[in-house]
């Protein structure tokens, strides 16, 4: 019994110890594991600064990669999300790292427990948090494709409107066109600074942002010292990219490219101030973009400033009407008025130029200013030659002296000479190298071949750099005003340049003596010094003034003199003084309609290489002119039989026999006499002198007849030399007439613009002569009038005609064709390489051939007529229709078409033929005049796409005139009479009053 109690007491414990024991195991191990916090806080916080650097490198490759590929491609929110968890976590590992700092001194048994065992468990469950925060980027997708961005907000310029200076309406309307053209892809507009270039690229920006038809439009304006950076700093910030100075120039380039490369965009580059080159792939601008597009604006033309160009616009200065509206829109329309204001205005604004910037410059400086005095004195000041330029033209001044001083030495001269000159004065492209050569600008020793080359290359130069412009004339060339005054500032402080240039007919004797130039161009002069004393004067300009007549010891001091211009002055004679001019080099006398002799002294002029005497009123040529050794060019005229003012019965020749053959370095001839002249009798003669000249490289002479012409041709020394392979004495230009047309004289040459001066003029033949073939293969101009047996033009072969670029072909009455290939294809039916006709022709007139009945008859190759802009036909009495399918094809460049007084021509394009609409691409006039049986331009409605004038008289049978142009788009008027215009035929498809706008009844 007391063993049970014993065993049961056991057990009783037993079962109180067995639970404390389990008890106390578990309290053992969790105050050991939480002492495993505290005792390896060390390891693992060490562990955790390790996670924490792989999750550091994670972030920063992604970081990477997004960056990398952040122009194609954007992060993702989940992405975002971790990003930012991982921010966060970085900062929290911060925070517990300052909180371990600051336990950790207390590790040798004086911090408390609790505290450690805190910071313990804190960093391995921010441990454990680190690796699943790493872990997450495996099952997440960090970016993805970036949408289409939308169109970048366009920042306008706030241009000028179209109605402030419609001069620039047709540039922007032309500009917005290339901007549609998928193939345009690089534009230069070139002019002289202050023309409006800025302004109508201004306008060109705001009017394509609101088209909304590109994604971006950027605008730099690049100054003298920016350069690539600073185009790519826009560009850059237009993109909104991220600034970052670690980025090399190619790495911006190669993210600006890369951005670029799939958007629609237009740059808008300000060059004005540019002068070197661009490459603008360094900016990141590649040809490669498809749908990228740039339109710069510079001072030069085809300088590759930013490479080739597909289109080039050239700004030229405002039309009259525009340049006046312009000025009294800034100075203020209440002062027109004004009856002492208006004249002198009147001046101002031709100094102005028709340069937008200069009427807005000394507009603002006039604005609202009605006192007369300030106006005169502004005038005073624009005109003076010495006076430094007003402050507001400064820009202007520094802009024209910048170009210059850039200039060769060779050049600067030949700018300046231009300030001798009257402000906006044209100049024939031939004088003024003349006179460049007088004033010895070139070398001495240059032929005169050689010299005129070099001449057009510096005028061309000059009109590349926007410091000339083409004049109205053909081949002559002006300065813009405001550039020649300051050409005058310039020379007048150069050294030994000095320029007398007036319009005061007061003239005192200082001025005379002081001057190296003089120029007097159309002053009203009544009288001159007697004898002046300048002997430094090299240029005297005396031409368009009413001088009448000159003191007898006028030249007496001018022993310098090198140019002597006379042109249409009134003098009947030269003083005996002009033996004087011993150092003389041009004299030019033409135009002087009352000179009937010249003073034996001229032969005393032993330097002179130019001399210049056409229309005068001379009998005959001075026998002492045959003393000029050093002679060069002549050129004389005989237009009419003029009366013999000595009154000598005997009838003298305009040219005495040797004289002609005493000149023998003449280089340029031209002779220029009436066809029914009864004194031109010994032509014979002075054709066999001619043959004789050995440097002769121009010639502008008349053959009355076939054999002195065939013994040119033979004989002559210069003309065989011009075939040999030495370019150096080949013919430059010669004006040749053959044969005489009777009962209608016709001395003067009709000048085309040809790329070279070699025209032929060939008179009443009644064959194909060798002599006439050898010439025409030279040729660049034909002229055939008066033929009597030619059927067609191919009489001449293909190869002869190849490089004519104008021709004309009047009254040859067995012409039934201008070309007919089988009539070729018989005559040359052996030779295998038969050329192409008219491969190179721009301009074609064709005028009273009776028996015409078409243009091209036969095959017409790819080449031929490829390069025709102006086609005029005129009383052909028997061609029926104009055009075949054959010769539409290749008229793609023809933008000039005039069709008179043919009463048959029932067709312009014939109707059987297959015309696609977009034919004559180019056509921008058309003209039908007395045609009464014409009842078709085109049987189909044709694009017309650059067609603005129609003009129509009468036609009575043409009624499908609106179903034919109805798609014109660019057209601005048709003239025709208003019975015609009523009688038209309406297609249903096509509204009547559309055309309004257009019509102008004649």
């Amino acid at each position: 019994m007391e063993a049970l109690a014993v065993q049961a007491g056991g057990q009783a414990v037993g079962s109180l110890v067995t639970p404390a024991v389990e008890g106390g195991k578990s309290i053992f191990n969790c105050l050991r594991h939480k002492y495993a916090y505290v005792k390896n806080i060390r390891k693992n916080f060490a562990k955790l600064e390790k996670e924490e650097e792989f999750l550091s490198n994670v972030d920063a490759d992604v970081k990477t990669k997004l960056e990398r590929n952040k122009l194609t491609k954007e992060k993702t929110n989940r992405c975002e999300t971790w990003l930012n968890d991982v921010k966060n976590m970085k900062q929290e590992i911060e925070n517990l790292k300052v909180d371990y700092t600051n336990t950790s001194p207390y590790f040798c048994g004086l911090c408390p427990f609790p505290s450690l065992l805190k910071l313990g468990k804190h960093i391995v469950k921010k441990t454990t948090e680190v690796v699943e925060l790493r872990n997450q980027l495996g099952q997440i997708t960090i970016m993805h494709e970036k949408p289409p961005a939308p169109p970048v907000p366009v920042i306008e310029k706030h241009a000028r409107k179209k109605s402030d200076v419609p001069s620039f309406d047709s540039h922007v309307e032309t500009l917005a066109e290339w901007l549609e053209d998928e193939n345009l892809k690089r534009i230069c507009i070139w002019g002289p600074p202050g023309v409006g270039k800025t302004k109508i690229m201004g306008m060109s920006h705001d009017r394509v942002g609101k088209s909304g038809k590109f994604d971006i439009i950027f605008w730099v304006n690049v100054t003298a010292e920016g350069r690539i950076r600073d185009i790519q700093d826009e560009i850059w910030k237009r993109l909104d990219m991220k600034v970052d100075g670690n980025y090399g120039a190619d790495q911006r380039a190669n993210m600006i490219s890369e951005e670029l490369k799939d958007k629609s965009y237009v740059l808008f580059l300000d060059l004005d101030d540019i002068v070197s080159e661009i490459d603008l792939r360094e900016v990141g601008i590649h040809d490669e973009h498809e749908h990228g597009k740039l339109v710069f604006a510079c001072r030069y033309k085809n300088n590759n400033i930013c490479g080739g160009t597909d289109e080039e616009m050239n700004v030229q200065r405002l039309s009259d009407e525009d340049a006046e509206s312009f000025f009294w829109e800034i100075v203020g329309s209440d002062l027109k008025s004004n009856p002492d204001i208006k004249p002198v205005a009147k001046h101002i604004i031709k100094e102005c130029g028709g340069m937008p910037l200069l009427i807005k410059l000394i507009g603002n400086r006039l604005a609202k200013v009605d006192d007369p005095a300030i106006w005169r004195d502004l005038l005073s000041q624009l005109r003076s030659p010495t006076m430094e330029p007003l402050e507001p033209l400064e820009e202007v001044y520094k802009a024209f002296k910048l170009v210059y001083e850039k200039l060769s030495e060779e050049m600067k001269p030949c700018l300046l000479y231009w300030a001798v000159f009257p402000a906006g004065y044209e100049i024939f492209r031939d004088h003024i190298i003349d006179c460049w050569r007088a004033e010895q600008f070139f070398s001495s020793q240059r032929k005169l071949p050689r010299t005129r080359d070099r001449g057009h290359a510096i005028l061309d130069e000059f009109v590349r750099k926007s410091l000339l412009e083409k004049g109205r004339k053909w081949g002559h060339f002006k300065m813009y005003e405001y550039f020649q005054r300051v050409a005058l500032r310039i020379a007048n402080l150069e050294k030994n340049f000095n320029f007398f240039v007036t319009e005061d007919e007061n003239i005192i004797d200082e001025e005379w003596e002081r001057a190296r130039r003089v120029s007097l161009i159309r002053v009203r002069l009544s009288t001159l010094p007697k004898r002046p004393q300048c002997c430094g004067i090299l240029t005297l300009l005396l031409q368009e003034s009413c001088l009448a007549e000159f003191p007898r010891e006028f030249f007496g001091y001018m022993c310098g003199l090198q140019v002597l211009n006379l042109h249409e002055i009134r003098i009947t004679s030269l003083p005996s003084s002009i033996c004087s001019l011993t150092n003389l080099k041009g004299l030019f006398i033409n135009n002087c309609s009352q000179l009937v002799q010249l003073p034996s002294q001229i032969g005393d002029l032993q330097h002179l290489e130019i001399l210049d005497i056409r229309q005068t009123s001379l009998y005959s040529l001075p026998v002492e002119i045959g003393e000029l050794f050093n002679l060069k060019c002549l050129r004389v005229s005989f237009t009419e039989d003029v009366g013999n003012y000595n009154h000598v019965e005997e009838v003298k020749p305009m040219i005495p026999s040797n004289v002609i053959a005493r000149l023998s370095k003449l280089e340029e001839l031209s002779i220029d006499v009436s066809h029914s002249s009864s004194r031109y009798q010994n032509a014979a003669e002075i054709v066999r002198e001619i043959s004789e000249l050995e440097e002769l490289t121009t010639l502008c002479f008349f053959f009355p007849e076939m054999a002195s012409f065939n013994s040119f041709i033979r004989n002559s020394k210069s003309w065989k030399r011009s075939n040999t392979l030495s370019a150096g004495n080949s013919f430059r230009s010669f004006n040749i007439v053959v044969g005489c047309r009777r009962n209608n004289p016709a001395s003067e040459f009709r000048v085309f613009e040809c790329s070279a001066e070699k025209h032929l003029r060939f008179y009443a033949g009644n064959e194909f002569p060798n002599a006439i073939l050898e010439v025409l293969k030279q040729a660049k101009a034909l002229e055939l009038i008066g033929h009597q047996t030619a059927t067609s033009l191919s009489g001449f072969r293909a190869d002869n005609l190849q490089g004519v670029e104008a021709c004309i072909v009047e009254e040859c009455n067995q012409m039934e064709n201008i070309i007919d290939r089988d009539q070729t294809s018989i005559a040359f039916q052996d030779d295998d390489n038969m050329a192409v006709e008219f491969e190179r022709l721009k301009s074609l007139h064709i005028c009273n051939l009776p028996k015409l009945k078409g243009i091209w008859r036969g095959s017409i190759e790819s080449k031929s007529l490829c390069s025709l802009t102006t086609l005029s036909l005129k009383g052909c009495n028997s061609i029926g229709v104009l055009f075949s399918q054959g010769m539409i094809i290749r008229l793609s460049q023809l933008e000039k078409l005039e069709v008179k007084d043919c009463c048959v021509l029932k067709e312009i394009i014939e109707d059987r033929s297959i015309v696609e609409p977009h034919s004559f691409p180019k056509l921008k006039y058309l003209q039908l005049h007395d045609l009464p049986e014409l009842c078709s331009i085109s049987h189909i409605s044709l694009q017309w796409p650059s067609l603005e004038t129609v003009l129509i008289k009468p036609c009575m049978k043409l009624r499908n005139v609106p179903h034919t142009i109805k798609n014109a788009s660019k057209l601005k008027t048709i003239h025709c009479t208003e019975d015609w215009w009523n009688q038209q035929d309406w297609p249903h498809d096509t509204n009547k009053d559309d055309f309004k706008n257009f019509l102008s009844f004649i």
